[in-house]
């Protein structure tokens, strides 16, 4: 268990956590990377300069913060260890099928599925967390800012996926 500056107690189930939503970072990042490099077809230019582009450097952008928020809260390297991270975020990628082998509609279905579960899984963590009483404000902010993004790009991927 961890203890920091405010005095919330971190237990090992909140570092897996956090961990996870990393790993789910990751995941997302490399899907929808892939997704800007086969798009193709008549919607290949939006998809491909507008569409993935913005989703998978948001998301870049993004896992620098959650790897930087783990290591602040825990002061355990181990929680920012590349070859973990890149373990669990494969579990996850191997639970949907890489947009190489889809149609340009089915990449924008299939991330809109990863978009909605990576929501669920944030919003289930967050709810865990504060039950628990382990939430510290800084991560909260950090988790709902993330939702937002998402639901932002669950809106996007709705409009592409119809």
């Amino acid at each position: 268990m961890y203890e920091y500056a405010n005095g919330t107690r971190l237990d090992d189930k909140s570092i897996d956590l956090m961990v996870d939503r990393v790993a789910w970072l990751r995941a997302l990042h490399q899907w929808f990377h892939g997704a800007h490099h086969v798009v193709r077809g008549t919607p290949y230019s939006g998809d491909h300069g507008i569409l993935y582009d913005r989703i998978y450097t948001g998301i870049q952008d993004e896992v620098d913060g959650a790897i930087e928020k783990v290591l602040g809260l825990t002061g355990s390297e181990q929680t920012a260890c590349p070859k973990m991270l890149a373990a669990r975020a494969l579990r996850i990628l191997n639970r949907y099928p890489s947009p190489s082998d889809l149609t340009p509609l089915q990449i924008a279905q299939t991330g809109l599925m990863m978009e909605k579960e990576y929501l669920d899984y944030i919003t289930s963590m967050f709810y865990d967390m504060e039950t628990r009483g382990v939430l510290p404000l800084g991560l909260n902010d950090q988790i709902a800012a993330s939702a937002n993004t998402h639901e932002t790009y669950v809106y996007l991927l709705q409009q592409r996926a119809q």
